[in-house]
Formats: C-alpha cells, structure tokens, sequence
C-alpha cells in the first residue's frame, strides 16, 4: 500500500516510463538486479556488494505485534527471552533476512517456532486470532493497533530499528527518473508513512 502513492506521484512527472512490481519472495533479490530483471530492489539489506548502489529512504522501528490479550501485554518492551516460547509469523524469507532473528533472537540462542506467510494483512490476521507474534515495521501496523486488532510493543529498551534502501546497479543509478523515483519515495514517505525518520 505504501508504494501507491508514490508511484501515482512519480507518474506525473514520468508518464512515459513503464512501472511494473516484480511479485512474490526471492530468496536473493539483489539478483534481480545482477540478470537484469529488475532496475530497482527495495529492502533493509546494505552489504557492499560490487556493482551495487544503496540509496537510503528511511529509519523506522520494528515492533513486536501480539494479540491484545496476550500474556505479555503488560510490558513496556520485550526482550529476546520473551520470544521463546512463542511461535514468530514471517513473511516466507530466510532467517538471515529477518531483522529480529539477525540481531536479536539468533545473539541470545532463541530459537522459536516460525511460521510463514507472504502477506502482511495475513500475518496480522494471525497474530489477531493468537497464533502467534509477528515483528513488523511501524508504519506497516499502525492502522491494525489504532483499531484495536493487535497491540505493539517495542522489541528492546531501545527498540529495533532498522534502514530501508533503494539498491540499483551503478549504471541505473545515473537515470535521471530513477534519481527521481528515489527522491519521490523518500518525499512521500516522510509525508505519509506513521514513524519514519531520515537515514543516520
């Protein structure tokens, strides 16, 4: 949903260039751009990779979302021992991809049941009806905890935070209407998305 409007934004200005959304999960999707089957990949890995660009677009917080009854509803923050015993919805992606596994989980040796799913209104359909906890961006459940399906609580005192990049090849960098998407994305983002902050 938070693609929409910028891309409405980004036809007004290119009506002539052609977008089109590269569906489903990849396991490497900067590959993507090495074969030539994408120009644009938008994601929070920034590992240097030769002739790869990373454009930053945004900060924000991962959140541990649980249903509102749930036993740990009372904390103000929950800790990587919290996750132990629960079973963690994802999206279909490996551990290594997953910010609350990466840096959190997997340093503290937990390891709870996953379960996965590719959409993020299914993963919270499924934190709603306690089968499980999920970790989601928090501009991506806003709506779902402003209704009183879900409840969030920060993961750490500190929260988990995590950066958001347009990656692109060296060559695609230098198209004035992709310096244009990324600047459209990042425009409409801090306009629009709940909680995000520039790239430090």
């Amino acid at each position: 949903d938070w693609l929409m409007p910028i891309m409405d934004a980004f036809r007004k200005h290119w009506p002539e260039v052609e977008l089109d959304l590269v569906s489903g999960f990849h396991p490497n999707p900067l590959a993507l751009l090495a074969d030539n089957k994408t120009d644009l990949v938008i994601g929070s890995e920034n590992k240097p990779r030769r002739g790869i660009v990373y454009h930053p677009l945004f900060r924000f917080e991962v959140l541990a979302v649980m249903p509102t009854d749930h036993r740990l509803k009372a904390k103000r923050y929950l800790a990587a021992s919290d996750f132990a015993k629960e079973t963690l919805i994802t999206y279909p992606v490996p551990e290594e991809r997953i910010d609350l596994i990466r840096r959190v989980l997997k340093p503290a040796k937990i390891h709870p049941r996953r379960r996965t799913t590719e959409l993020t209104v299914a993963i919270l359909q499924l934190v709603a009806s306690r089968r499980g906890v999920a970790a989601l961006p928090n501009w991506g459940i806003k709506n779902y905890v402003d209704y009183g399906y879900v409840i969030a609580r920060r993961i750490g005192k500190s929260g988990l935070w995590s950066n958001l990049y347009g990656a692109t090849t060296g060559e695609v960098a230098r198209l004035p209407f992709v310096r244009d998407f990324l600047e459209t994305a990042r425009r409409e983002c801090f306009a629009k998305l709940d909680g995000v902050v520039p790239v430090q």
